[in-house]
């Protein structure tokens, strides 16, 4: 059975198999129903997806959440480098769509802008924890899905050190700029 380190991680796989899934009609992945497709165990949850049963350690999800960390501590062992820097890349577009859109009028969706930024944020830090310190860019066996793969064919610096940090700089940038204007979140 696969394993997540949280059930955020366990998502974004999800969402990642059913998006480079291309025989298949592109779908939403069903939300996550306690009970009904997250049942408990003794040791952590199983989530029954398209993509398969993918457990979670309640540990694992526990000590994410005390140090603030969505997709848990360590590398993935489900999401490669590229697929996490396209996620990244996924979320900081929609980020900005949303924040360009963004007015500051009380009925408009500030956590769309400040969430899709910070998911963005997050997922860069994801693909970085898989570059050595002593590397220019991530190596080849840290992308191992074919999603990944073609990711990286497709832009050969995807993964280079310069570049991932750049993406982090920008993406932290502007979700400060963002609460810079608009003040921090209530």
């Amino acid at each position: 059975m696969l394993t997540a380190r949280t059930l955020a991680e366990a998502q974004v796989y999800v969402s990642l198999t059913t998006a480079s899934d291309t025989t298949v009609p592109a779908t939403r992945p069903a939300p996550i129903e306690p009970g009904a497709n997250l049942i408990e165990g003794e040791d952590g949850w199983t989530l029954a997806s398209t993509a398969g049963d993918i457990a979670i350690p309640y540990a694992s999800e526990h000590t994410a959440r005390i140090i603030d960390s969505r997709f848990g501590l360590g590398v993935s062992e489900l999401i490669d480098a590229a697929q996490w820097a396209v996620v990244a890349a996924t979320y900081a577009r929609l980020a900005l769509e949303a924040d360009m859109a963004y007015g500051g009028r009380p009925e408009e969706d500030r956590d769309a802008v400040e969430l899709s930024w910070e998911f963005a944020v997050d997922a860069v830090v994801e693909a970085l924890k898989f570059l050595p310190d002593d590397a220019d860019e991530v190596p080849d066996v840290a992308v191992w899905s074919e999603f990944g793969q073609r990711a990286r064919a497709e832009n050969p610096h995807l993964l280079t050190r310069a570049k991932l940090y750049d993406d982090l700089e920008y993406y932290q940038g502007t979700l400060e700029d963002f609460r810079a204007i608009y003040g921090e979140p209530s």
